[in-house]
This record gives C-alpha cells, structure tokens and sequence, in this order.
C-alpha cells in the first residue's frame, strides 16, 4: 500500500502524475487505483480496499469515482483508471 507523506506527492497522484489505464472492457487488477474517470457512459464493477464497492453500476460520462480500488471490471463504455502512486 502506497502512502503519501508530502502534500507535494498529494498534488501529483491528484492530477494522475502516476499514471492511468485506458479501459474499454475487461478486467484490469495489476495496480491499485485511486480514481476512475467515465469518458462515455460505462457499466463498471470495482473492488474497493475500504470502504464500499461498486457492481454493475453505470457512471455517467464525465464523473469521477474516487476510492482505493483493487480491481475494476468495464462491462461497456471507456473509463480512465487512475494509478496510486507508489513509494
């Protein structure tokens, strides 16, 4: 699990200076994710570490679902799915 120590570091994992994955569908379980941007209307289903998960939920395009996220699955639309920072 990555943590942040400097309000720096904050500012660029906010911004997706860790990087992203571009999903259209499918499965994607390689990182932890802390954020997923809709960029057409998309079904998803997310693992989050905490907190709630989500499951077949449609996100409207251009909102964005903020959490720690395992696993996300696209079942249709385009999502961007950004990365915690590691470190």
């Amino acid at each position: 699990m990555g943590k942040l120590f400097r309000q720096g570091d904050a500012n660029l994992q906010s911004f997706g200076q860790s990087g992203f994955d571009y999903v259209t569908t499918g499965t994607i379980d390689t990182d932890t994710y802390i954020a997923i941007t809709a960029l057409e209307d998309a079904t998803i289903t997310a693992t989050a570490e905490v907190g709630d998960s989500l499951t077949s939920v449609v996100v409207p395009a251009g909102v964005t679902v903020y959490s720690r996220f395992t696993s996300i699955t696209v079942e249709s639309g385009k999502i961007l799915a950004y990365r915690e920072a590691q470190g």
